[in-house]
């Protein structure tokens, strides 16, 4: 008796690792993700310890979760978390390891990565808050100047192509001055990959206070001229200082707060505060090529934050602008608060109203043991 005919065998199955690392890679980028996962079981933990799973899971998400701030109290630098249990940071976890000899200031964060001055060495110190480790660069010849007498800022950034898993100290770090007479100001950058600083570019300016965190538009970092609330411009593929005037505009008053930001089409914006009103400008270019400011939006934060009349003068202020989750950070009657620009949404975050700038942190926090660290 003949048989029938024989059914193709069944398709071999997804080898199981692969299968999970997808299922995986699917996990939300909070900082509990990973290391709840690695506790399941010794597979698990071997799945995401694993630099290639790290730099795939990286690139999926793209975008790091806001882990905090750092600001200044009574002369301290502190680490404040933004995000709820479990994936909240405790401030120690990102405590400054500082020598005696040192003296730094904070200047800003981007790619996971801090930028301090340190006025007593002269030098630009790179830290990675999440690793724990610190890269010094010594100032270029033509900053070694009298300190007393300039405005100091910079930023860092990671080149566009490097992953965040790449190592820690490829990097890109930008240096500018201005004098405190206001005629001048002065950029250089520095590329750790060949370990020299560029040649120094300068540009006429109108004054001089350069207070603020750089804002990483396109490829150029943008700050705030705090006295004339210009916006000096650094191109970092041109190496050049360009000045951008600010909007005019009449409802601008002395007592008006700027802000440099980046807007939703990833162009220069600028926000200006006046009493309970938040303007957010946008940098457009007509048809004929001529960038303009345009009026976007109108924020009532009165009305927004339900915030009661104030006997102070001062009733709101912008004390930072983190351009990886478009959140402003604003010191109100009811609080330190952070309004996402796009949803506006908003979370208090402290009731203290004693910040005076604040420096959000965004990074992957992925603080996973390997396999072979134990059950």
């Amino acid at each position: 008796m003949s048989e029938g005919p024989t059914s193709p065998a069944p398709a071999a199955p997804p080898d199981n690792d692969d299968l999970l690392r997808e299922i995986l890679l699917r996990l939300p980028p909070l900082p509990s993700s990973l290391p709840r996962a690695s506790l399941v079981c010794q597979r698990w933990r071997r799945l995401v310890a694993d630099p290639r799973f790290l730099r795939r899971f990286r690139a999926r998400h793209r975008t790091p979760p806001l882990l905090g701030f750092f600001a200044y109290y009574s002369g301290k630098l502190v680490f404040t978390p933004t995000l709820d249990p479990p994936d909240r940071i405790p401030p120690a976890r990102f405590a400054l390891a500082q020598r005696p000899e040192q003296r730094l200031c904070f200047l800003g964060c981007r790619h996971g990565l801090a930028l301090l001055l340190d006025w007593a060495l002269l030098e630009a110190v790179v830290w990675d808050p999440v690793a724990g480790r610190q890269h010094s660069v010594a100032f270029p010849p033509g900053f070694k100047v009298n300190t007393e007498n300039h405005f100091y800022n910079g930023a860092v950034l990671r080149s566009a192509s490097q992953d965040a898993d790449c190592h820690w100290s490829i990097f890109k770090l930008v240096l500018v001055r201005t004098h405190v007479a206001g005629n001048l100001a002065y950029a250089c950058l520095y590329e750790s990959d060949s370990g020299k600083w560029g040649s120094i570019s300068s540009t006429p300016v109108s004054s001089s206070n350069l207070f603020q965190s750089s804002v990483l538009v396109g490829n150029a970092l943008c700050w705030l001229l705090s006295t004339s609330s210009d916006i000096l411009e650094f191109n970092l593929d041109r190496q050049s200082l360009a000045l951008i005037q600010k909007p005019m505009d009449p409802g601008f008053t002395d007592d008006s707060c700027f802000s440099v930001l980046r807007t939703e089409g990833s162009g220069l914006g600028l926000a200006v505060l006046s009493k309970h009103n938040i303007q957010l400008w946008g940098l457009k270019t007509n048809l004929d090529g001529i960038e303009k400011w345009v009026l976007q939006k109108t924020v009532e934060l009165d009305k927004l934050l339900s915030l009661r009349p104030s006997r102070n003068r001062w009733t709101a202020t912008i004390m930072g602008f983190d351009e990886d989750s478009n959140v402003i950070f604003l010191c109100t009657a009811v609080g330190f608060v952070m309004l996402q620009l796009e949803s506006m949404q908003f979370t208090t975050l402290v009731k203290s109203t004693l910040i005076y700038t604040c420096y959000p942190y965004t990074s992957f926090y992925t603080a996973v043991r390997g396999a072979d660290d134990g059950a």
